[in-house]
């Protein structure tokens, strides 16, 4: 696919190396539309090198860009205090431009531009990972929105990409659910869905061990009961898990998220996994027996540059001392595996066969449905987890760097993304005390304050309905609407969640997007392709040139949404791009009133290379890109 910066540096840069200049060869968008499409700063940057003006080095430089032409240059020229400028040759760009954006192939991966390159081997991707004890929320979400666009966006780009979803079905709060079923007797009520439940029931038994802290006894039962195998508790747990994460999928596939394997803890337990990570600790020095302090009988993992536990802060506890291996241990053993570094491997088999496209999952034996092994065996791991967690994810490095693991350890990338708060009016509309006048509060799920993803999108979908032209466009549409809100911050912002903000239907917001879509299926709908030959008129209109750069610039959006795992990179794309469609369309007569056949023919080709890409990148983004709203 065409890139015009790219070929645009590669002029520069030789012309450059013809003057001796060994400084950056960098193509920026032109300040302003009478100077040219591009400029280069190159010859500011020189002129500390050749010690010459920078104006004289730009003459220089225009000299030799124009002894070697460039077929998509009609002119190079020089303006002060010494930039190059590129004027595109219109008949020729524009032509290759538009071809490029029509080629595009779903099934065929993206050329990455100059200057980018794909990551070798295969990326693991893990995302979601939601506590199989409650419903998913909007910070569930946002994590798996995330991890499933940083997944297409590398498969996109031609990269080999494993996504799991790892189940935490050993931990406390699975246990607390546990201990309010079983031992206090709650039921759902009528019609209630089992996750919902389940997300009730962790808050009754949070409060109740408020009220009876001695009750947090039988937690420690479960606890136990899981870490030994014993039969009746692991069976209990497995139903309730089983049908949680039967809830969590079913959620994840109202927005189109899905995943290639469910690792699930207690097979990491049952196979040894971490018995045989702690052998490896143990025996190489990496962690210790503490045996005073405040971690007295606790396997522990010393601070950088320490051997023995120096009782502070820095000290990981990763076997507390009543045997019970913590989260982090469990994280290790995994990431372990991730890279292939365990020497053993988990039983495999179909999560539901009656699904189509439904996930693998682990097994702890083999079953008669058994998938062959081709998971793990990772040369980068990915984990998508909030913020807060880096500690944690800093230990599993340090792990694999006092194992030797130092390619792995470099190799293991935390993505990290901050939370998701309430705005005072959202928090309002979940009947939280507001009376503190915080600008924010926070999710909890211990204390129900949170907003169900599935609430949140029948919400959306009430929003469009009245909009949309049928109820599976609507649904289609809102979950484009959830996902783009949820994609379009930086990772590093905190999101403050708003209703009415995320499900706005104008401005920055997936609906505008998916519409500018529907509104070029629609133009192209009303306006034939006649089988002319394209032919670019003699003056492109600013707004068509706009367009133009726009489409042009999709292969590098994409290759800097890849390198630096940011779907954001691709929103502030997408939105750039249905704008400058928007813009045409306000600022150039219709199309299907257009009486010259050459404008006629290039404008519909316009539309549907900007289509074609739009497309490509709402589908990249998870989004549906419907014909018709």
């Amino acid at each position: 696919m065409l890139d015009v910066r790219s070929a645009l540096v590669d002029a520069v840069r030789s012309a450059l190396d013809a003057l001796g200049a060994r400084v950056d060869a960098v193509v920026e968008p032109s300040a302003r539309p009478e100077f040219g499409d591009w400029s280069t700063p190159a010859p500011l940057a020189a002129a500390r090198v050749l010690r010459r003006a920078p104006l004289q080095i730009a003459e220089d430089l225009r000299a030799q860009l124009a002894n070697a032409p460039l077929e998509l240059v009609r002119e190079w020229t020089v303006t002060p205090p010494g930039y190059v400028n590129a004027t595109l040759q219109d008949g020729v760009w524009a032509r290759q431009v538009i071809a490029a954006a029509l080629q595009l192939d779903p099934g065929v991966a993206i050329e990455l531009p100059a200057g980018y390159s794909r990551a070798a081997g295969k990326t693991l991707v893990e995302h979601t990972a939601t506590n199989p004890n409650k419903a998913a929320h909007i910070g569930h979400l946002r994590n798996a929105c995330i991890g499933d666009t940083v997944g297409r966006v590398l498969r996109r780009t031609g990269h080999q990409v494993e996504v799991d979803n790892y189940i935490d079905d050993t931990g406390v709060q699975v246990a607390d659910v546990v201990v309010g079923i079983r031992d206090l007797g709650l039921k759902p009520e009528e019609g209630e869905p089992f996750d919902q439940f389940c997300s009730r029931v962790y808050v009754e038994v949070s409060r109740r061990y408020e009220a009876t802290p001695e009750l947090q006894h039988r937690r420690a039962e479960v606890l136990h009961g899981i870490e030994r195998g014993d039969p009746d508790v692991t069976s209990f747990v497995r139903d309730l898990t089983h049908r949680v994460v039967d809830a969590h999928l079913a959620t994840m596939r109202r927005f189109d998220i899905e995943y290639d394997l469910l690792t699930w803890e207690s097979d990491i337990i049952t196979l040894g996994f971490w018995r045989q990570a702690f052998e490896l600790l143990r025996d190489s020095g990496a962690i210790v027996l503490a045996e005073q302090g405040k971690h007295a009988g606790c396997w522990v993992m010393p601070p950088e540059g320490a051997e023995q536990d120096t009782d502070d802060d820095e000290t990981k506890v990763l076997v507390k001392s009543d045997g019970v291996a913590t989260y982090t241990a469990k994280d290790i053993a995994y990431q372990m595996w991730k890279f292939g570094l365990i020497g053993r491997d988990f039983h495999y088999r179909v999560w539901d066969a009656s699904t189509p496209d439904s996930p693998v999952t682990t097994a702890s034996h083999e079953h008669s449905d058994e998938v062959p092994p081709h998971f793990g065996h990772a040369q980068r791991v990915v984990n998508v987890i909030d913020a807060r967690q880096a500690y944690p994810q800093q230990i599993v490095q340090r792990a694999l760097r006092r194992l030797g693991h130092e390619r792995e350890a470099d190799s293991s990338i935390h993505l990290a993304y901050e939370v998701v708060a309430l705005t005072p009016a959202a928090a309002g509309v979940l009947g939280v005390d507001v009376s503190a006048g915080r600008e924010l509060y926070a999710l909890s799920g211990r204390h129900g304050i949170e907003v169900r993803a599935d609430d949140l999108l029948d919400r959306a979908v009430e929003r469009i309905r009245d909009k949309a032209r049928d109820a599976q466009t609507a649904l289609l549409v809102a979950a484009g609407a959830v996902r783009y809100y949820l994609l379009r911050f930086s990772l590093t912002q905190i999101i403050a969640f708003d209703f009415d903000e995320a499900l706005r239907v104008t401005g920055d917001t997936g609906v505008y997007l998916q519409y500018a879509y529907a509104r070029a299926s629609g133009i192209l709908r009303k306006v034939p392709d006649d089988g002319g030959e394209l032919v670019v008129p003699d003056s492109l209109q600013p707004v068509e040139r706009a367009v133009l750069h726009r489409v042009d610039g999709y292969r590098r959006a994409l290759a800097e949404a890849a390198t630096g795992l940011a779907p954001s990179v691709l929103t502030t794309y997408a939105f750039a791009l249905a704008s400058s469609l928007s813009d045409f369309y306000e600022h150039t007569p219709a199309i299907v009133r257009e009486t010259d056949p050459v404008v006629r023919r290039f404008r519909r080709a316009l539309v549907a290379a900007t289509r074609a890409t739009l497309g490509d990148a709402l589908r990249t983004l998870g989004m549906a890109a419907p014909n018709q709203i």
